[in-house]
């Protein structure tokens, strides 16, 4: 992913901001919670790619099929 978003170069900013003059500072500035920011440094390594977004999407169903199952219908 070569594309540099404005809410990755935000977190970016809130991020650097953060480590130079405190969690509760970048908070006021950057209108919005301390806990946001204190997730948004566990992610950031000092590269802007660590602060992407990942999919929310679910990574296993509770309806899903077994191998099992799928192996009976076929035969």
């Amino acid at each position: 992913m070569n594309i540099m978003t404005e809410e990755m170069i935000f977190r970016q900013k809130l991020c650097e901001y953060a480590l130079k003059n405190g969690v509760t500072k970048a908070a006021r500035r950057y209108h919005t919670n301390r806990q946001f920011v204190y997730r948004q440094l566990k992610k950031y390594s000092g590269n802007v790619r660590s602060l992407t977004l990942k999919s929310r999407a679910t990574k296993t169903s509770p309806n899903a099929h077994t191998r099992k199952e799928l192996e009976t219908k076929i035969k």
